[in-house]
């Protein structure tokens, strides 16, 4: 690896610990701090590689501006047509971000909606209008739905 990728690699691992630390929500540490690779080591386990401040605020973008919103609520805390997406309780998903976006990608059918008291099926790729999400709007609404479980 030459120098210019390493510290590319470095400056990445640093603004996701640096992320991380700003979005933790447990109590402060009053132990030593861990070593550089220990950190980098528990960001690489803690947040898929998908799931950037850049993405998320992309699907966050996404999410409010396609019809997402129009049943799962602008708040995501679902609506009658669509479940909350904020619980961490899933009926068609288990949660990781590839998880989300393969129900985003194939949608869900009327006839396979778990709770039928929601009586929309969601449409494979966002719908058509304007146009299908492509696998990179596909990849940041996961990540942006992945967040809002994982603050």
């Amino acid at each position: 690896m030459n120098r210019i990728a390493l510290t590319k690699s470095a400056l990445l691992l640093v603004a996701a610990a640096a992320f991380i630390a700003c979005h933790s929500s447990g109590p402060a540490s009053t132990g030593p701090a861990p070593s550089t690779n220990a950190a980098a080591a528990r960001v690489a386990n803690a947040m898929p590689a998908s799931v950037t401040p850049a993405n998320i605020a992309l699907g966050d973008s996404i999410f409010h501006a396609r019809g997402c919103r129009n049943c799962h609520g602008p708040d995501a805390k679902g609506r009658p047509n669509g479940p909350d997406l904020t619980s961490g309780k899933f009926q068609h998903v288990n949660g990781t971000v590839e998880d989300f976006a393969r129900i985003i990608t194939s949608g869900v059918p009327l006839t396979a909606i778990k709770d039928t008291t929601h009586k929309r099926p969601m449409p494979a790729r966002g719908g058509g209008r304007p146009a299908p999400l492509t696998d990179e709007q596909i990849a940041a609404v996961a990540a942006f739905l992945w967040s809002l479980n994982h603050k």
